[in-house]
């Protein structure tokens, strides 16, 4: 999952996972690298209540993902 390679990138940080998706239970492996991306805006999901984590980045995301990881 892309949001878990940046996440551990980034040092593995703690966030608060706040259950605000419906595809990813608390348990879930990557549930702390979600909900760092999302606390640092780097993605706020698919919509609809989704973050679909088994769903293919396109190469656009990624590269949004990464612009805005890096503060610009």
């Amino acid at each position: 999952m892309t949001m878990e390679y940046m996440w551990k990138a980034a040092g593995s940080p703690a966030a608060s996972y706040n259950g605000k998706f419906n595809d990813v239970p608390a348990s879930a492996d990557y549930a702390q690298a979600m909900a760092w991306a999302v606390e640092q805006k780097i993605t706020s999901g698919t919509g609809g209540s989704n973050f679909s984590p088994n769903s293919t980045c396109t190469c656009g995301q990624i590269a949004t993902f990464l612009h805005r990881a890096m503060g610009k």
